[in-house]
Formats: C-alpha cells, sequence, structure tokens
C-alpha cells in the first residue's frame, strides 16, 4: 500500500501558506476519481489548507472503490492534523468495517488512544496490529514508544527488540534501543545497540553524543570523550558539544585542555544549556 497522508505528514512539515498558494492549491477544483482528490487533498495539506484538504479528501472516500480503505484512512489522518480527533476515529472505525483484516487503521486508533492518555488501550490496539502484520517492524517499534511512555520499560525494549529483528537494517530502531537501555541504566547493553546505530550511520553526530553519554556511565572516560570530539568533528558548529567536552576534560582532570574549549563553549545559546543540564544529569555530574 502507497504511503497515506498521514505517514507523509509525520515526515514533514507543512508551511503556512499565502492567499495565493491557497487559491493555486485546489480550492475550486475537483478530482474526477478517487485517486485525483486524494492528490489535490495532499496539495492543499502540502501548503496547510487544512479546510480544502478535508474536502478533496471527503471527495476521495464518495469516489472510492468500496473494497479501497486509502481514502478513509487519508481522511482520518487528514482529520487528526486538523485535531478532529472524534471525527477520525469514526474513518479508521469506517475503515476496519469495510476491511477488517487492516492493520493500518488499528494503528490510527492507537494514535489516538495515545493521544486522550489512553495509554493501555493504545498498547492492546498496537499488538492487535502487530498480529496482522508481525513483519512490520515500523508497528513494533512504535509499540515500544507507546510502552515507554506508560513507564513499562521492560516491555518497550522487548518491542523495539522485535523492531529490530523485523528491520536490522534500521539505524534508528538500534539507536531507540540504546537510548531506552541508557534510561534503564543497562549502559554496556546500550553501547552494543548504539554501536550497530552508528554502523549504520556513521555521519550522524547525535549517535554520538549519546554514546558518550553510555561510555561515561559505563566508567569508560577515554571512550566518553573519543565519541565527543568524533560528535564535534562531525557537526563543528554545535557549541553543546565544545561546552561538554570542557566538562568532561576538567572532569578527568586535563585542565588545560579544558580551557581550550572554554571560548566555542561561551557562544551556547538558551537551548544548549538546557540540552547540557540534561545531559550532565543523565551522566550524574555535579558541577
Amino acid at each position: 500500500m502507497e504511503p497515506t497522508f498521514k505517514v507523509i505528514a509525520d515526515l514533514f512539515q507543512v508551511p503556512q501558506p499565502s492567499e495565493l498558494e491557497i487559491l493555486e492549491s485546489g480550492r475550486k477544483k475537483h478530482g474526477e476519481t478517487a485517486e485525483e482528490s486524494r492528490e489535490l487533498g495532499r496539495q492543499c495539506l502540502s501548503q496547510g489548507d487544512y479546510p480544502n484538504a478535508l474536502r478533496h479528501f471527503k471527495e476521495a472516500v464518495a469516489q472510492r472503490d468500496p473494497n479501497d480503505i486509502t481514502p478513509l484512512i487519508d481522511l482520518a489522518g487528514a482529520l487528526e492534523y486538523a485535531d478532529d480527533y472524534p471525527q477520525a476515529l469514526r474513518q479508521y472505525e469506517r475503515a476496519l468495517r469495510a476491511n477488517s483484516e487492516a492493520a493500518e487503521p488499528v494503528v490510527g486508533v492507537a494514535d489516538l488512544y495515545k493521544r486522550y492518555g489512553r495509554f493501555r488501550d493504545a498498547i492492546v490496539k498496537l499488538e492487535e496490529a502487530i498480529e496482522k502484520e508481525p513483519g512490520n517492524a515500523f508497528y513494533r517499534i512504535k509499540l515500544a514508544e507507546t510502552l515507554r511512555e506508560a513507564r513499562e520499560r521492560k516491555r518497550a525494549l522487548s518491542a523495539a527488540q522485535g523492531a529490530i529483528k523485523a528491520q536490522p537494517d534500521n539505524s534508528y530502531y538500534h539507536y531507540w534501543t540504546g537510548d531506552l537501555l541508557i534510561e534503564m541504566e543497562r549502559y554496556d547493553e546500550a553501547l552494543e545497540y548504539l554501536r550497530a546505530a552508528i554502523e549504520l550511520s556513521p555521519g550522524d553526530d547525535y549517535l554520538y553524543l549519546r554514546a558518550t553519554v553510555a561510555f561515561w556511565c559505563a566508567e569508560r572516560r577515554v571512550e566518553s570523550i573519543k565519541a565527543l570530539r568524533l560528535a564535534s568533528e562531525l557537526d563543528p558548529e554545535k557549541h553543546l558539544y565544545h561546552g561538554l567536552l570542557g566538562i568532561l576534560l576538567e572532569e578527568t582532570g586535563q585542565i588545560e585542555e579544558a580551557a581550550l574549549e572554554s571560548g566555542r563553549a561561551q557562544k551556547m545559546d538558551r537551548y544548549d544549556e538546557d540540552t547540557m543540564s540534561r545531559l550532565l544529569s543523565e551522566m550524574k555530574i555535579e558541577l
């Protein structure tokens, strides 16, 4: 099945449209087929024109083949982004009535339950989706994320490991599992997953930053500083790395080297300082 609007909208941020862009997005147009209406709906959404997007998606639903639930899922996703959650739920339920074996609308319902703080219900729905599509790694990581938010870390870890088994070449799944293990204070295990993530995405500086935390907490100070230097080399403009490096060098008695980082560290902004505070708390470093 091709990606639905909700999947695409989760990936991209949509800009606010100008009046001219809204006019060009298809306000007065009508699709001759369900696919044309879906495309017009997507064009409107890409420009932030939610009212016309909803109109086109509703037309696609009216034009659809009765066996095709994709327009219903698109409409439900658009309603979610318009904050009309009751109507979004209604469309997901219509999709399930049309195809009780489909997993995607079940995941949509789980997302809505999660928005309402109904984590238990969301977990049940995600487990149901996985039963329908056991090889879908994305559903497994969504289950892991929901379990983590529900403070069920052990179950979250199992679900994340299932996602990795289903899609072992996905760097994010390895990173996410490593990050969870840091939260669980299982640092040596976290490093195994972070190493896999880095091997799959060696140019991602953030992965080295997370490895910095895990190494430090595992009492591997040399490797921690080395990982942070690698992160800084990948993105020299991130002043946060210089600030954190200065502190780690001071903590290990390398005072002169720490002083070399002070100039760049002074350029940190408020966001950098907040991030630094969270990192130091994770690493149990008190200044």
